[in-house]
């Protein structure tokens, strides 16, 4: 059920930066989250933030469904997978929301390639030992 947790906070994630979008290319629906309808560059972020989200996360769900699948602990799942998440979060606030905003940048891709690149190693060591 770890990897059915995260999968929740990352939908509700793609979620955000879904409406981000939609609201910057003028839905008046969403207005209220656009806070800067017409603004090109801010459009253009939030949809390599959406789009960035896009290409990561479900190589990282299915990465974290056959570790848990396969019996790796708990705590080290909530590590790779929490890290994952923040990394996420971080860099959908700076590239959807901000204009600039470099150590947030730096900090979520990160925290998006080095829990990625750990579970990718993990697993194939897995592999192997069978």
């Amino acid at each position: 059920m770890i990897t059915a947790l995260y999968a929740s906070l990352l939908a509700i994630l793609l979620f955000i930066l879904s409406i981000r979008v939609i609201g910057l290319r003028g839905n008046p629906a969403f207005a209220l989250i656009a806070q800067g309808k017409g603004d090109d560059e801010l459009l253009q972020r939030a949809v390599r933030a959406h789009g960035n989200f896009t290409e990561y996360v479900p190589t990282m769900l299915i990465l974290l469904y056959f570790l848990e699948s396969s019996g790796v602990a708990g705590a080290k799942l909530h590590a790779l997978a929490g890290a994952f998440f923040l990394g996420r979060v971080m860099h959908g606030i700076c590239m959807g929301f901000m204009r600039s905003n470099m150590p947030l940048r730096v900090g979520g891709t990160a925290l998006t390639l080095l829990p990625l690149a750990t579970a990718a190693v993990a697993l194939l060591m897995q592999v192997f030992q069978q």
